[in-house]
């Protein structure tokens, strides 16, 4: 005869279960409580300063508006703000035969700011071709997209001297520039669908991140530089008009992939 959970070796062991559970919940061991000091609450609540961002152009990142700390100027006046685009050490790159190559025609420059102590990409000591380390303390980091060869290409200059073009991940997506973000916005301001409703309005505009998935189902411009862009009222914060912008189209027409208004909500 099969055994039933009613049957007795059913009940021994549901029994001894019981028992089990029964035993742990008893010796379950219990944290002691935390004793908290009770404080006096203060008779008026701490004021609050309102945090206003201004944007400096159109499509521009939003920077805090003023700031009453000492000496906050220099801490946020980073080193990438000193080293501008038409720079020397960038000009002496961009001649540089190796860097010209892997840039190709089409291409956006990103940042360029000394290398960190512990730099991923232009460390400050390198191996020379002998195998024999050496370092060199004042390199400096130059970023850069290639539409060309939709990569990323990493520069790192020794003052005005080439050193390396280090080898970057196929997947790596440096931070959108000034100029990509200006562009982006040029180009879906010219898209039919949106053109006459979107002129008096403030375009903003982030990098998206199109997902991976197999093959032919990878979410659309996977792999490319594509911005959403956004159309509002001065301020308003509600967007009203949007664009998916795929720089990596060398045609402007091509350039657009989606737009239209927003939902209603």
């Amino acid at each position: 005869m099969k055994p039933t959970v009613w049957s007795l070796p059913g009940v021994l062991i549901l029994s001894i279960l019981i028992v089990g559970l029964t035993a742990c919940t008893f010796f379950e061991r219990k944290e002691s409580e935390t004793s908290v000091t009770k404080q006096i609450l203060p008779a008026q609540p701490p004021m609050v300063s309102k945090l206003e961002l201004v944007q400096s152009s159109e499509g521009a990142r939003l920077t805090p508006k003023g700031d009453t700390i000492p000496g906050a100027a220099k801490v946020q006046k980073s080193a990438v703000d000193e080293i501008r685009e038409n720079s020397p050490v960038v000009q002496a790159a961009e001649r540089h035969p190796q860097v010209q190559e892997k840039l190709g025609h089409r291409y956006f420059f990103i940042s360029a700011e000394p290398a960190k102590s512990k730099e991923r990409f232009c460390p400050s000591s390198l191996l020379r071709s002998s195998g024999q380390a050496v370092t060199i303390p004042a390199l400096t980091r130059l970023t850069y997209y290639s539409y060309s060869n939709t990569a990323a290409v990493i520069v790192c200059m020794n003052e005005q001297e080439f050193v390396s073009l280090p080898v970057v991940p196929k997947d790596y997506q440096p931070p959108e520039s000034d100029r990509e973000e200006e562009e982006a916005i040029r180009v879906a301001r010219l898209d039919p669908r949106i053109q006459d409703k979107v002129k008096d309005l403030q375009a903003r505009v982030i990098l998206t991140d199109p997902e991976w998935r197999l093959w032919w189902w990878n979410q659309e411009g996977y792999g490319h530089r594509v911005f959403y862009v956004t159309f509002e009222r001065d301020g308003s914060g509600a967007p009203q008009y949007w664009a998916v912008v795929d720089l990596a189209q060398e045609a402007d027409q091509d350039k657009v992939r989606q737009a239209g208004a927003e939902p209603t909500r």
